[in-house]
């Protein structure tokens, strides 16, 4: 039972991390554009489209 809990976690992990990794891939090649307040300050991003 233990051996099969430690299999799941590590199966999540790895689902995790190229979830991730697919993500930033998406948003490299879209790119962004950041919008920022007054002071310079960061608002927030999104995808360009």
């Amino acid at each position: 039972m233990k051996k099969i809990m430690i299999l799941v976690v590590l199966m999540m992990s790895v689902s995790n991390c190229t979830a991730f990794k697919i993500s930033e891939q998406m948003e490299r090649e879209r790119g962004k554009a950041c919008t920022y307040d007054y002071k310079g300050n960061y608002k927030y991003c999104e995808y360009e489209r």
